[in-house]
């Protein structure tokens, strides 16, 4: 059974602009119904959530990402609900099929069938549709951005959220309007500018602000202070801005001392916990990276954790976890994962067969060029030198990967050898080994999802 692999993407989670949205859980029913008529078992779905098809395909995450498990022979087909949620760029859509088709792999829309370029109708059929969706998505584009001008222009920003201290009154058809100034807040929003303007502190204005209902994280009361929007003014873009907009709350003088108000921040101390600052702790519930934090008890003893550092609004599940449990359980899986590797033989003899085997596909590559210049553009010639470079490609790649799990798993010998490395050393082997560590709320071990690089 030929295994595939599934293709979600949704331009816009939130206002819906640009693109009709499909839901991702439409879209995966689709896939897996597909998959049932085809015979085509489904190893994994990924989602790509905000993402425009018309990126290239290094920055759409969850489609390179298929792309490489397809070249890496654990997969044999790519599904996507619908043609345009797999791509809405032709030169996307060329690499895709190219590099997908140069190692046998196959190509599927639930509403197109295959994919491919492999024959002039084939290629003919693919680009036609190809051509017809990123015309609609640049046409849309167009149409949109002809839009959020006109609503500029007129004082409506473009977004949903509203500063504090204003409202956004509706017309009788249901329309934005600009904002107008709420009489409750807008004078203790203006007290908070003159506080800063005085001098006081952002804890202080962000005590000031939340006894009267706008809760702020520390971060989230600096960004209201430097919000043009108070002085009337609306930025988007790089549209030309509308520098009377709506009705001010601040004086602009009063505006730039707070501006001036600023200082440059100092550098941060650094945590010598383990996996302070590699970035790979992440809450599942909004994926922001997770923070060291240290509580001192009534004894003077200091515990130390890892939590999502999002204020209630941003994250409603905001996990934590003790830093001594997760470092252990990421420190045993790791070096669990570097043994692995080592125990299915020698990774510089991998490294060595892969260095061979690159040298032997420019080999071939070469000598096609050099038959390509004797021959001329011939259809044949042309396609053999295509199917070379992907085969060279596809073995560097090799390469690279190879190399970078030596880095990691001929650092350690036996598990005795870890006392004895440095912090950094110890930061460089969970690096190259681990990819996420993703952490839900609750306890214990079991809300940890672990992902090692290369998975």
């Amino acid at each position: 059974m030929r295994r595939a692999i599934g293709i979600i993407r949704v331009s816009q989670t939130a206002g819906r602009a640009g693109e009709s949205f499909t839901s991702p859980r439409t879209q995966r029913e689709r896939i897996e119904a597909e998959c049932e008529r085809e015979g085509l078992q489904l190893v994994e779905v990924l989602e790509e959530l905000d993402i425009s098809g018309g990126k290239s395909l290094a920055e759409r995450p969850g489609l390179s990402a298929a792309v490489a498990i397809v070249e890496a022979g654990r997969a044999e087909v790519i599904v996507a609900a619908y043609f345009d949620r797999l791509v809405r760029s032709l030169s996307t859509q060329a690499e895709l099929l190219s590099r997908v088709e140069a190692v046998g792999g196959k190509v599927r829309a639930v509403d197109a069938g295959a994919i491919s370029a492999g024959t002039s109708g084939e290629w003919l059929d693919s680009t036609m549709r190809g051509l017809m969706s990123e015309y609609q998505r640049r046409q849309a584009a167009e149409r949109s951005r002809e839009s959020q001008f006109a609503a500029i222009a007129r004082g409506i920003a473009p977004w949903s959220s509203v500063p504090a201290g204003y409202v956004r009154p509706r017309a009788a058809d249901g329309s934005a309007l600009p904002y107008v100034v709420d009489p409750t807040l807008a004078p203790v929003v203006r007290e908070a500018f003159e506080m800063r303007a005085n001098g006081a502190r952002v804890a202080d204005i962000r005590a000031h602000l939340a006894r009267y209902g706008v809760a702020l994280s520390p971060h989230g009361t600096q960004t209201l202070l430097r919000q043009r929007a108070y002085v009337g003014e609306l930025h988007f873009g790089d549209y030309p801005p509308n520098l009377s907009a709506w009705e001010p709350i601040i004086d602009r003088d009063t505006f730039e001392r707070v501006q001036s108000r600023k200082t440059p921040r100092g550098p941060r101390g650094s945590s010598d916990r383990l996996l302070a600052r590699l970035g790979v702790l992440r809450c599942s519930a909004c994926n922001g990276r997770m923070t060291v934090v240290a509580t001192t008890s009534r004894n003077g003893s200091r515990f130390y954790s890892y939590r999502c550092p999002a204020v209630r609004e941003d994250c409603s599940q905001r996990a934590a976890i003790s830093a001594e449990m997760i470092e252990r359980h990421v420190v045993e899986m790791a070096l669990a994962r570097v043994f692995e590797i080592q125990g299915h033989g020698s990774v510089e003899t991998d490294v060595r067969a892969a260095e061979v085997a690159l040298e032997v596909a420019q080999a071939e590559l070469d000598a096609a060029i050099r038959t390509l210049t004797v021959v001329g553009d011939e259809p044949a010639a042309v396609e053999r030198l295509t199917t070379l470079q992907a085969v060279r490609n596809a073995a560097r790649e090799r390469v690279d990967q190879l190399a970078a799990t030596a880095r990691g798993a001929l650092t350690l010998h036996a598990a005795s050898d870890w006392p004895r490395l440095s912090s950094a050393a110890r930061r460089e082997i969970i690096r190259l080994t681990v990819a996420s560590v993703t952490v839900a709320p609750g306890r214990g071990l079991d809300r940890v999802a672990l992902r090692f690089v290369g998975e």
